[in-house]
């Protein structure tokens, strides 16, 4: 039978050799992890083939940050087939596509209303610009340079309603015509 003696500080004969084992064990892992660690041009190695070509770089606190693991993959709330698996015809999903119909319509009307206001201000542009010899204001009678620089931005403003026209058309085209969204 083994006898346990109390030594002066409260810890027993085995608290101190479990202790001390566990100090020994840290002591050799913070001695593995404070290897020397060189720079040799722009390589940074604790082996380095030639230790007078390189520079020992001093010790530093080793930080270390895991990573986050990706979640498990989760099927969609709703299910993208139309058919359940009793071959009954799902309502959420069909109540999705109808909302993303009605969506797409909402867009494509206000892609179209946009279109037609862009016409309407590339008409008024067009005429006012009267080919590049807009009607003279009062107050550019006296200042030529006044006269060209609204004439300039004219044709700027009459280029860059051309290329909205043009943006919004494409993506008119892009949408898809929808044809109804109710059901009867």
């Amino acid at each position: 039978m083994l006898t346990l003696r109390r030594y002066q500080n409260g810890f027993t004969f085995r608290q101190l050799g479990a202790l001390g084992f566990g100090v020994s064990v840290a002591a050799i892992g913070l001695a593995s992890a404070q290897e020397a660690i060189y720079r040799c041009g722009q390589e940074y190695t604790n082996a380095p083939s030639d230790v007078r070509q390189c520079e020992r770089l001093a010790p530093q606190a080793v930080t270390v940050i895991t990573g986050t693991r990706p979640s498990p993959a989760r099927a969609p709330a709703f299910a993208p087939s139309a058919v359940s698996n009793e071959g009954r015809s799902t309502e959420p999903a069909r109540a999705l596509s109808l909302q993303q119909a009605e969506r797409d319509l909402q867009a494509r009307t206000i892609v179209g209303h946009e279109l037609d206001k862009a016409r309407q201000q590339l008409t008024v542009l067009v005429q006012e610009y009267n080919d590049g010899e807009p009607v003279k204001w009062a107050s550019e009678s006296r200042h030529h340079q006044r006269y060209l620089d609204r004439v300039s931005s004219l044709k700027a403003a009459i280029e860059r309603t051309q290329r909205d026209i043009d943006s919004l058309q494409r993506e008119l085209d892009r949408r898809p015509a929808v044809v109804s969204t109710r059901s009867p």
